[in-house]
């Protein structure tokens, strides 16, 4: 039977894990535990209800030494990253969401003007078409965000139980916009473009040598980081409606659909 937090609490605290006063249960789609409030709570997967002694022994283990500091944490913090229910739960709850993001779409959570849409759209399929060799959806979608405050961009990875993987959104900092990021802008297109292309392709999500590999071929920064500063705007509020002029080459194509 599932337990409650005072049930978690009494089975911690009575295996000598003392400082532990409270347990919440998260269903959260990649971290499964985690000690707050200077060690006292215990945040847990709500998959951990239902764990065995053992895992409890390891949660314990885990509350006593305030995290994973030794070599008995560190197999206490496996045992419980291996429990096959939950990592099941968590796979469910990332298939879940995913779901969600592809029923939901991009677009009320995008800030973008339609022209700014057009624009992205525009360079996205331009660089799908003489950059990537046209192996990426034409339909991804694409959406600006003003809530990104040091990032420039993302792209969210997917998995469909019946269609496989599929990459929810790539999302980009409306400042990469503004006048002085025309590199940046590019760059960082380009580089969330080729985490789609090595997801697809691989599964992989990382910065790691696939990723980089693709980064080398399309032409951007296969790095993490960049060499020089992007400007930001100074105050959040500011609403970004600028509309860079399209490259030459681009100038041809036409308004998409």
């Amino acid at each position: 039977m599932p337990r409650t937090p005072a049930d978690f609490v009494e089975e911690i605290r009575r295996r000598g894990a003392v400082r532990i006063r409270a347990v919440t249960f998260r269903n959260n789609r990649s971290t499964l535990w985690s000690l707050t409030q200077g060690g006292t709570v215990l945040n847990a997967h709500k998959a951990y209800r239902g764990a065995p002694p053992e895992v409890i022994d390891a949660f314990a283990v885990l509350a006593k030494e305030g995290g994973i500091r030794s070599r008995a944490s560190r197999h206490a913090a496996e045992r419980v990253r291996q429990w096959p229910p939950v990592r099941e739960a968590l796979e469910e709850t990332r298939l879940r969401h995913a779901r969600d993001v592809r029923a939901r779409g991009h677009q009320q959570r995008c800030c973008a003007t339609e022209a700014q849409r057009w624009y992205v759209r525009s360079l996205y399929r331009y660089f799908n078409r003489t950059r990537f060799k046209g192996c990426l959806p034409d339909d991804i979608p694409i959406r600006l965000s003003r809530r990104m405050k040091s990032a420039l961009g993302h792209m969210r990875p997917g998995q469909d139980p019946e269609t496989g993987r599929f990459v929810a959104e790539i999302a980009l900092n409306v400042d990469l916009l503004l006048p002085e990021n025309g590199a940046e802008r590019v760059d960082t297109l380009l580089h969330e473009m080729a985490h789609a292309a090595d997801y697809l392709e691989s599964g992989n999500r990382g910065h790691g040598p696939s990723w980089r590999a693709w980064a080398v071929e399309v032409g951007c920064k296969p790095s993490r980081l960049y060499d020089r500063p992007v400007r930001f705007r100074k105050d959040r509020r500011t609403v970004t409606a600028r509309v860079p002029p399209l490259p030459p080459p681009l100038q041809a194509l036409g308004r998409p659909s």
